[in-house]
């Protein structure tokens, strides 16, 4: 290892110059990176210690020897290690990022918050943008567990801490969450923290407003802190409850956060606000223990395990499943074969009758090892029936034994009963597929729901809390989310009808005249009458509702546009985005003749020099849509027709080679002779091609020829030439420039 400038950063990370910090034992630390460096792990900690027994507390051999501790796997003396280094110093920079990391890949996401507040709160502000690639990574983690709300606040303390790279990174982070239609309106709306009331005394507004601050600075913890201690105070209890709640959402303490929250819901009467917090509440909150049910492995030896085999072929109401593995990542687990316990005889044909309630639903399975076999099921009271029935079946042929018995995971009650697992008869078409997914969520929405006990609603069916007359707000909520959720049964059920049943009143009537788009709660975007709003209040609503993927609001914004062809032209709105919005959206919900209609009327809607500009689009776009249902040979045929087609010309050829991208057609490698530049690999399109391309070439001999050739089209006519159907520049007439010194990763595409 190079001798360290003496003026230079101390390598510990403390941010001082290594002559002032721990330029003593740099021998020390030289001698345990060489062996370290040539595989003697173990020599180079106890270098490291022997060094720490002279300089005890040193930050640079405390940190190294955490380093290494951690590549070899063990993160919790390395933690230990780096808590030394905390204990004196908590404001030290490499530390506190290198325990936050070890206890985010230990202890999981919701501990990595915990510790990246603690550095947070050790760094003055002026430095904490040093923590903004941290601060990207704990909401990256996040991410992974589903913690949405947590994830954003996090990105956006990111962007207000970082520059540069961190910056991109977490900006495409956030509009990748923002624009996912699964991820709940609730759990991304952008909800700010409320201001002290004007009726608190002057020493209350201080507190409160430096909580506020605390918050704005990212410093939850702090704030939760003096929100907590505000909340007894009668003026401002109410808010500080709310802020409290927001502030541990942001911690990703669920359940706290869910606790302030509802304490909040409750003082705010049956308001638009309750609702929308409590549905927030309801997704967000974890199941008690009373709440879930626990998935059980019963295991038995076998005695004759091609007999059991032939008795489970032989039952009706068991189904084959073929072979399993019990780690699908492991490629020495065993096969299993799978079999499905059915609530009734398996259907072998289906009728043109059928419906959904016909259909047997799976309700445990059987694996059966080489030497054992496993009953696999939820404790709901259905696990002693399975049992009798399995041991039925087995009879001799396994051990007169008692099983042994595992818990592999716990699912919530409600969860469980609606979901339902059936086993589809064959025969049955796509168009009845569709038909009995509805009548599905129909039945449990609309009988099972309703009958099925609920810890929204303390622990009573919404029947019965409907009932009793007081849970208004809880049953607005969840029937509000039924109400925008994306599930294809929705379209033919009759929520009039549920919520007279239940006798829950429609969520109140928004103003179009008085509304501002811009505040609205995303989930109430769908609620605004578009039809009646302004010009700039319409194109507001429609590109809110796009940036967030509310998909109601989008159709409802996108409706009212094509009826006002000037305003489109006139607040910068393109037509093919509104109407490519509306068939997408069709599509999606299997209404192809609707989508059909939309793409005729956008192409008709396009003025003259728009209809030159806009065709390609179009055309990969209605390709796009076939690919979703219609099978290869049927759209394969259509891509190679488009891909003829503006061959020739470079700015089509750009935009259907990002569209292909997209569709996963063409891939984006590394370049194996440019580092830092990124290739097109275009072998799965064209082994697509070569099996259901056009057979027929025209006059220019491409179509239905060059689709089986290694290569791509290139603008100008050029195929490549390197092979493997990498698309590299020089390959063709439109060859790109190699990557300048410095300017990092480098997509290279055609006509660029």
């Amino acid at each position: 290892m190079a001798a360290v400038d003496p003026y230079s950063s101390c390598p510990c990370g403390s941010g001082e110059k290594f002559k002032w910090c721990c330029h003593k034992v740099e021998a020390v630390a030289d001698r345990a990176h060489r062996l370290f460096e040539t595989g003697q792990y173990a020599g180079a900690v106890d270098a490291l210690d022997e060094g720490l027994s002279k300089e005890p507390g040193n930050a640079w051999l405390l940190t190294r020897k955490a380093l290494y501790l951690t590549k070899t796997n063990r993160p919790e003396p390395a933690k230990a290690a780096v808590k030394l280094v905390l204990q004196k110093n908590p404001g030290h920079a490499g530390a506190q990022m290198l325990m936050t990391r070890l206890v985010l890949e230990t202890e999981g996401p919701v501990a990595g918050v915990a510790q990246l507040q603690e550095a947070l709160t050790a760094f003055p502000i002026e430095k904490r943008k040093d923590l903004a690639g941290l601060v990207r990574v704990v909401g990256a983690f996040l991410s992974e567990v589903g913690e949405y709300a947590a994830t954003l606040k996090h990105l956006r303390l990111a962007l207000a801490l970082g520059q540069g790279d961190a910056d991109q990174a977490a900006s495409s982070m956030v509009r990748s969450i923002e624009s996912n239609p699964l991820v709940s309106a609730w759990q991304k709306n952008p909800d700010e923290l409320a201001p002290a009331p004007e009726a608190a005394s002057a020493e209350l507004k201080a507190r409160f407003e430096q909580a506020r601050q605390w918050a704005s600075e990212g410093l939850w913890s702090s704030a939760a802190s003096a929100f907590e201690t505000l909340r007894s105070e009668p003026v401002v209890g109410p808010l500080a409850d709310r802020n409290l709640g927001f502030c541990r959402l942001w911690l990703a303490d669920d359940q706290a956060a869910a606790s302030a929250l509802r304490r909040y819901v409750a003082k705010l009467g049956n308001s638009a606000e309750a609702v929308d917090i409590e549905a927030l509440c309801q997704q967000i909150s974890p199941p008690g223990a009373e709440d879930e049910v626990e998935h059980v492995e019963l295991t038995w030896p076998l005695r004759d395990r091609g007999r059991f085999i032939q008795l489970l072929e032989a039952d009706r109401s068991v189904n084959s499943e073929g072979t399993v593995t019990n780690d699908p990542d492991d490629p020495e687990s065993p096969e299993l074969d799978s079999f499905a316990l059915l609530d009734r005889p398996e259907i072998k044909q289906a009728g043109p009758a059928l419906k959904m309630l016909d259909m047997p639903r799976i309700v445990g399975r059987i694996l059966v090892g080489q030497q054992t076999a496993t009953l696999e099921s939820y404790d709901d009271g259905r696990l002693d029936r399975l049992t009798d029935r399995f041991t039925a079946i087995a009879g001799s042929s396994i051990a007169p034994a008692h099983p042994r018995t595992k818990v592999l995971d716990k699912i919530p009650k409600l969860q469980l009963a609606l979901m339902w697992e059936w086993l589809m008869p064959e025969g049955l078409g796509a168009g009845d597929v569709r038909r009995v997914k509805r009548e599905q969520g129909v039945h449990l929405i609309g009988d099972v729901w309703p009958s099925t006990p609920n810890p929204a609603f303390r622990g009573r069916t919404p029947l019965q809390a409907a009932k009793e007359g007081n849970a208004e707000v809880p049953l607005r909520a969840s029937l509000l989310q039924f109400e925008l959720a994306r599930e294809a049964w929705r379209d033919g059920f009759d929520f009039g009808s549920l919520r007279k049943r239940l006798n829950v009143p429609y969520e109140p009537a928004i103003d179009p005249a008085r509304v501002d788009i811009a505040t609205v709660h995303l989930a109430r975007l769908p609620l605004v009458p578009a039809e009646k709003l302004s010009d700039e209040k319409l194109a507001l609503l429609y590109k809110r509702a796009r940036q967030a993927s509310i998909e109601d609001a989008i159709v409802n914004a996108a409706k009212a546009l094509v009826k006002r062809p000037e305003a489109l032209e006139r607040l910068g709105i393109e037509s093919i985005t509104v109407y490519t919005d509306l068939a997408a959206l069709a599509a999606s919900q299997d209404r192809q003749e609707e989508a059909a209609e939309w793409i005729t009327r956008g192409r008709q809607a396009d003025t003259p020099p728009k209809k030159i500009r806009n065709a390609p689009a179009w055309d990969i776009f209605e390709v796009r849509l076939m690919a979703r249902t219609a099978a290869p040979e049927s759209w394969v045929p259509e891509l190679a027709v488009v891909l003829e087609r503006y061959r020739q010309d470079a700015p089509a050829t750009q935009a259907i080679m990002v569209n292909l991208v997209e569709m996963g057609l063409l891939e984006m490698v590394q370049s194996p002779d440019r580092p830092g530049e990124i290739m097109l690999d275009s072998r799965p399109l064209q082994a697509l091609m070569a099996e259901y391309g056009p057979r027929v070439t025209t006059a220019s001999g491409r179509l239905g020829v060059s689709a089986g050739k290694p290569e791509i089209w290139t603008p100008g006519g050029g195929g490549g030439k390197q092979g493997g159907g990498l698309w590299t520049p020089g390959s063709g007439s439109s060859s790109a420039p190699p990557a300048q010194p410095g300017t990092g990763g480098k997509l290279i595409v055609p006509g660029r």
